[in-house]
């Protein structure tokens, strides 16, 4: 059984989900270092390994013919795991004994000696008989559905089960994320609500509406005091004290900025709390010449491995994102999203769900949101509520439509593409084998 995945992230709460299940040693096997590892597990046929999808192109290299077997896959995230080069290779090493014998039989059959890669690289993009996929994923594309579904009875693709957001939700194996979902209109509302509620002190009432008033969101340090004065005062005492939020934003840039400017805050008013901020690469500010960021560097030194695990610890409450940690990210102690940046579609259900996870003690989730708008949350998470609904196949009119408009774009013309298909098909055509259909 190969349990796969093709984010770091996932594979390592895969991982540590799996390995502790009850079993006896040597049958897990966690690939947690490189690709001649799972190699080795391979080669041994240790029965249970869980690995990202991107080692199995490089283990091809290392690895020899292995013994026939049949592979059970089990694969997290469908709809991204599933295209490329890297699922090819997956189906190339589990394969690989059944394709190279049928490689050599055509190349016996039908006399060319000289072409065993070339038939075994078109094999290997085939149906395998000896690997059974089973394939798992809250928000399906069109071809995830051709891949691993069965047809309907309206002659759509459609998933084998269907675990629906409600039946989770009722079944309180999640939490409802749109429960307590607000936009910053309505939670300015709440506040100024306050100023005609008699059992409220009026100066203190006065006072917090005129810092709400003055809050308006237009910029980072507006948006700061509010999250952290929210987080501070109505977040952190939830779920025995061990609350976590995280802040979207929408650009690297605003993540730095963000961190810096949570950090001056919570310093300034000596809170309890400490950041943790996520992005890829190097950041370089265009007002800042000369100074660029990155994120082990505004970690104190926590390497992009160690996050998650210091994230879960009782020493960091917020986590400051760019795109990192909106999909797959499981923290079941995040309780608050604070959502700075336009989501729409799978996109906003996806990160959204990083609330969902239960917990002990985790009686509700909060949502804070500065861009979006209610009705379009909404909209976003109807499909996938009930059942999730998959869009039509695209057709050949839908593409000539498309073709024609990007022609009237002239960013490229009909003779550049002719020609370029003509070197390129010639190129191939010398040393490619025509392989007939089995």
């Amino acid at each position: 059984m190969v349990v796969v995945t093709d984010r770091v992230v996932l594979d390592r709460q895969l991982q540590d989900t799996i390995y502790q299940f009850e079993h006896k040693t040597g049958v897990v096997q966690k690939i947690d270092k490189d690709s001649t590892q799972l190699a080795s597990a391979l080669e041994k046929g240790t029965p249970i390994i869980i690995t990202t999808l991107q080692k199995f192109p490089v283990v091809t290299q290392k690895i020899g013919d292995l013994p026939k077997r049949t592979y059970a896959v089990i694969i997290d995230e469908a709809h991204s795991s599933q295209s490329g080069e890297s699922a090819i290779g997956l189906k190339g090493v589990l394969a690989k004994p059944y394709v190279r014998e049928k490689a050599l039989q055509y190349m016996e059959e039908h006399n060319v000696p000289d072409s065993e890669d070339l038939i075994i690289a078109a094999l290997e993009r085939g149906y395998q008989p000896n690997i059974s996929f089973f394939a798992f994923t809250a928000t399906p594309k069109y071809k995830t559905l051709c891949a691993f579904g069965r047809t309907g009875p309206d002659g759509k693709p459609e998933p084998f089960h269907l675990y629906s957001m409600r039946q989770a939700i009722e079944e309180q194996f999640i939490l409802d994320v749109l429960a307590h979902y607000t936009t910053y209109k309505t939670y300015y509302k709440l506040v100024k609500s306050i100023e005609d509620d008699p059992e409220v002190d009026r100066k203190k009432a006065a006072k917090a509406l005129a810092r709400f008033m003055a809050l308006h969101p237009v910029n980072i340090s507006q948006k700061t005091e509010v999250m952290v004065e929210h987080y501070q005062r109505h977040v952190m005492h939830k779920i025995g004290g061990r609350a976590k939020a995280m802040v979207v934003s929408d650009s690297r840039l605003a993540a730095v900025r963000y961190k810096q400017a949570f950090d001056h805050y919570i310093a300034e008013h000596q809170y309890p709390i400490k950041t943790l901020v996520a992005f890829s690469g190097e950041v370089t500010d265009k007002d800042l010449r000369g100074v660029s960021y990155t994120e082990v560097q505004m970690n104190g030194g926590i390497r992009e491995k160690e996050l998650p695990e210091r994230f879960a610890s009782d020493e960091y409450q917020i986590l400051i994102v760019a795109e990192k940690y909106q999909t797959g990210f499981d923290q079941p102690l995040l309780h608050t999203m604070y959502l700075d940046k336009r989501v729409a579609g799978v996109q906003a259900v996806q990160t959204l769900s990083r609330l969902n996870r239960v917990a002990t003690g985790k009686e509700d989730t909060f949502v804070l949101d500065f861009i979006n708008t209610s009705d379009e949350i909404k909209e976003a998470f109807q499909p996938f509520y009930e059942v999730t609904l998959i869009q039509d196949k695209a057709n050949e009119g839908q593409l000539n439509d498309l073709r024609s408009r990007l022609l009237d774009y002239q960013i490229f013309y009909l003779q550049e593409i002719e020609e370029y298909s003509r070197i390129f098909f010639k190129i191939h055509r010398s040393r490619a084998v025509q392989i007939m259909p089995s």
